[in-house]
C-alpha cells in the first residue's frame, strides 16, 4: 500500500498564492507540493491543483526566473494535450515563489514501479505511447519538458500524465531518483529535445523491469552501455536507439509514438492495459484526493 496524501503541517503554508491548500502530495529538492484549489487568473474558474512551494535558495539568478515564467507561459498557452498536466502559472519573485500545474489524480510511475513491480510489454508500449505523445505536443510549442523521470509521470485512470514540464531548476537538473544522464538543462532546443527522448527511454526501461539502465542509479559514464536486464526483446533495439550517446542520432517522439504504440492502447482508459494492482492504488489517490478538496473539475 502506497502511502496517502499527508496532512497539512500546523506551521507550514495553508495558502500559495490564489490556491488554498488541502495536503501535502510529496517533497523533494526543488521544495514541497502541495494539494490545493483555486483559480489561477482573477475571474477563472477554480482548479485542483499540484502547487509547488520552490526553495528560494533555487531561484535567486533572475535570468531562471525569466527562463520558468517564460517556459511556464508557454506550456500553458500553446500546449493542448490529454498526456500534459496543464500549467496553471506561477509567482517567482515573491517570499515565497510557487508553480502550480493541474492535478494529476492518480499515482508517479516511480511509486508504483517500487510497489507492484514492472509493468508487461503491453503496458510499457501504451505507457511509452501516451508519453511520445505528451513530447510531441511539448516539443511542437517550442519546448521540451526538462526534467522527465518516474517521479514526473503520473498514471491516472485515464492514462499517462507528464507533470513539471519546462521546470527544471538549475543548469544540470538531476533527476531526484538519480537516473540522469547529465546533459545540460540550458541546451540548445534541438538538444533539449533528444535529452527528452533519453530521458523517456530510461523511463521506459524501468517501466519494464524494474531496474534503471546504468548502474547505482547514477549519471551513466562516457563509455558506460545500459543495461536493459529484463526488458521485452521486442523493445530494446528502439530503447537503444533512444539511449544513443549522440543526441542527433535518437529517434524524434512522432517516430516513437508509431513503433512503440501499435494498438493504439494509450488514447483508451487506462483500465484497459494496466495491471489490476496498478489500477487498484490510483483509484484510491484519486478518491482521496477527492475526499480532501471536494467534487470538482478533474480536467488536466
Amino acid at each position: 500500500m502506497i502511502d496517502g496524501i499527508a496532512q497539512l503541517p500546523e506551521t507550514g503554508p495553508q495558502r500559495l498564492g490564489p490556491f488554498r491548500l488541502f495536503g501535502v502530495l510529496g517533497s523533494g529538492r526543488t521544495g514541497t507540493v502541495y494539494l490545493g484549489r483555486g483559480a489561477a487568473r482573477r475571474g477563472g474558474r477554480r482548479r485542483i491543483a499540484a502547487v509547488r512551494a520552490v526553495r528560494p535558495g533555487l531561484l535567486r539568478d533572475r535570468q531562471l526566473r525569466a527562463l520558468l515564467r517564460q517556459e511556464t507561459n508557454r506550456v500553458a498557452d500553446a500546449v493542448d494535450s490529454p498526456f500534459v498536466a496543464e500549467a496553471l502559472g506561477c509567482e517567482l519573485d515573491s517570499e515565497q515563489p510557487w508553480l502550480a500545474g493541474a492535478f494529476a489524480p492518480g499515482l508517479p510511475l516511480s511509486a508504483l514501479v517500487t510497489s507492484y513491480g514492472p509493468l508487461p510489454e503491453m503496458s510499457v508500449r501504451a505507457l511509452g505511447g501516451g508519453l511520445a505523445r505528451a513530447l510531441t505536443a511539448l516539443h511542437a510549442a517550442g519546448t521540451a519538458h526538462g526534467d522527465l523521470h518516474a517521479g514526473n509521470v503520473v498514471l491516472t485512470l485515464d492514462g499517462p500524465r507528464v507533470v513539471d514540464q519546462g521546470a527544471a531548476l538549475g543548469p544540470h537538473a538531476a533527476f531526484p531518483d538519480g537516473a540522469g544522464h547529465g546533459e545540460s538543462a540550458v541546451a540548445g532546443p534541438l538538444t533539449r529535445r533528444a535529452e527528452d527522448v533519453f530521458s523517456l527511454a530510461t523511463v521506459l526501461v524501468l517501466a519494464a523491469s524494474a531496474r534503471h539502465p546504468f548502474s547505482g542509479n547514477a549519471l551513466p559514464t562516457v563509455r558506460e552501455s545500459p543495461d536493459l536486464t529484463g526488458v521485452p526483446d521486442a523493445l530494446r533495439a528502439l530503447l537503444l536507439a533512444c539511449l544513443h550517446k549522440t543526441p542527433e542520432s535518437r529517434p524524434h517522439p512522432e517516430a516513437l509514438v508509431r513503433a512503440l504504440d501499435l494498438s493504439g492502447a494509450a488514447g483508451r482508459p487506462a483500465r484497459e492495459w494496466l495491471p489490476d494492482a496498478y489500477l487498484h492504488e490510483i483509484h484510491g489517490r484519486a478518491d482521496e484526493a477527492r475526499k480532501l478538496v471536494g467534487r470538482g473539475p478533474w480536467r488536466r
